[in-house]
């Protein structure tokens, strides 16, 4: 009975030892990329569902009972409506209503956030969980985490270009910035950012064509 390896058992176990040690890391970086790509979709599809979402709501909660183009306390004069006509210029006659209804409160809400239980307009999801900072910090579980922004922004010029600096607390404007940012979770074993996402929502109010009757 032998006790040893032959020269050629032991050249050939170094050989596949070599070989696996070679393989492994390389499976596993692999693995381990694959993971991180699946992580980056599922957030961004669901951070794509989620502005889409908002985006379809009514611009503020007034208008889940008016349609009317609201009134703001800090907009650009350009967009005011003309109290005479009952339009915006801009606006085609019979399609931006900015009449003021009676008995309906016709001024933006100048509080972003929730007004009560439902989320049923754009600012409703407004939501700290991950902070302004670069690094997309906050405390969550899971692979990813997801948080909202929602603020008023000084109204775009007429003309020339934009610049869509953030109002102090309680200003209403005309514009709202949507800002949904996309990080990695604590369980994931990486950090920061992945991406965000941004979207500018103007007070329109609901569109209210006249039509008539061809002859």
């Amino acid at each position: 009975m032998r006790k040893a390896l032959t020269l050629i058992e032991l050249i050939l176990s170094m050989v596949i030892i070599a070989i696996v040690f070679t393989i492994i890391p390389r499976l596993v970086q692999s693995m381990n990329q694959s993971t991180q790509t699946t992580i980056k979709e599922e957030a961004m599809y669901n951070a794509m569902a989620q502005i889409g979402m908002i985006i379809n709501l009514p611009w503020d909660n007034n208008n889940t009972q008016n349609p009317q183009i609201l009134g703001v306390s800090n907009g650009d004069p350009a967009y005011d409506c003309n109290a005479t006509s009952g339009y915006r210029v801009g606006g085609f006659v019979g399609g931006r209503n900015c009449i003021k209804p009676i008995g309906i409160n016709y001024n933006a809400s100048s509080v972003i956030g929730k007004e009560d239980a439902q989320y049923n307009d754009i600012d409703d999801y407004h939501d700290t969980n991950i902070s302004a900072d670069k690094n997309c910090s906050g405390v969550v579980k899971g692979l990813f985490k997801i948080g909202t922004t929602v603020t008023y922004v000084a109204d775009p010029a007429p003309i020339g270009n934009a610049v869509l600096n953030t109002l102090d607390v309680n200003q209403s404007s005309n514009t709202k910035r949507v800002l949904v940012r996309v990080g990695y979770g604590p369980d994931s074993k990486q950090v920061g950012c992945i991406t965000s996402l941004e979207y500018h929502s103007f007070n329109l109010g609901n569109i209210q064509i006249n039509s008539r009757n061809w002859n």
